[in-house]
């Protein structure tokens, strides 16, 4: 019996030690971004793309609007605030539900969580890969506080097409940064990570399956926020979107001069 206790203690100390010791990654530089450019009256000259094809741009949580940080976790992850970046029982329903009686894949993941799938572009539809996730999710709680894991979603997470972080949807879609949205472009765009390919703004269909899932949240936010029921009007409005290739490109010298006179500032999301 003495043996297995000391087993067990060496177990979680040795588990402790690897927890404190490892590695914080980046959650930043490690990709490329776009620029954005603006003329003196704040009109979109030219969004570049990143150097792999991707609209992306940077954006702090505190210019995101708050009714889009919100939605978002009232659609994706409830008890962020509460959870230490992963959330056992709802894990341990997707395990039952995935692996055992095999009804559907459900993946049961936490912002966090999602943060590490995209992070490590980890393929989490497999037990191992979910596990990885897991282990990443951990990795992030340890060296980033909850508003920086948000704030990292917010700037991974994909809002179709080849458009990521809310800040690159928000200017492309509705061509107004984050923190300028309404709230029914907010919660438009908050419910397009969950399946970026089906509810792609841009195409009729798509935007069918936007509309849908958005019009359940705003039911959703109505019962936890009764006051804006008043708000359904402006729901039923339709909503211009644009699409990337109609974004403009104003005086290209000037900004192709402007763009190669600041390489080193390729992750900022203005100039």
């Amino acid at each position: 019996m003495k043996r297995v206790l000391w087993l067990a203690v060496l177990i979680i100390l040795v588990m402790a030690a690897g927890y404190y010791l490892i590695p914080q990654p980046d959650l930043v530089t490690h990709q490329g971004y776009s620029q954005a450019f603006f003329d003196k009256n704040g009109q979109l000259l030219r969004l570049t793309l990143a150097d792999d094809q991707r609209y992306r741009l940077h954006v702090d949580l505190d210019q995101v609007a708050p009714h889009l940080k919100t939605a978002t976790l009232l659609y994706e992850d409830q008890d962020y605030y509460q959870h230490p970046g992963v959330d056992p029982v709802a894990l341990l329903r997707a395990f039952w539900s995935s692996y055992v009686v095999r009804e559907r894949v459900v993946g049961g993941s936490t912002i966090t969580m999602q943060v590490a799938r995209l992070r490590w572009r980890l393929n989490t539809r497999t037990l191992p890969g979910k596990m990885i996730q897991i282990f990443r999710a951990l990795q992030l709680t340890r060296h980033y506080s909850k508003d920086e894991i948000f704030e990292a979603y917010l700037n991974l997470a994909s809002y179709g097409r080849n458009i990521e972080g809310i800040e690159a949807a928000s200017l492309i879609y509705f061509d107004k940064h984050a923190g300028d949205l309404s709230l029914p472009e907010a919660l438009s765009l908050c419910v397009v990570p969950q399946n970026p390919v089906k509810r792609n703004p841009t195409t009729d269909t798509g935007y069918m399956h936007l509309k849908t899932a958005r019009d359940a949240l705003f039911a959703r936010w109505v019962a936890s926020m009764p006051d804006d029921a008043d708000k359904q009007l402006f729901f039923d409005l339709p909503m211009n979107i644009r699409a990337p290739e109609s974004l403009p490109f104003y005086a290209p010298h000037f900004v192709n001069e402007v763009d190669q006179s600041l390489p080193t500032f390729r992750w900022m999301c203005r100039h």
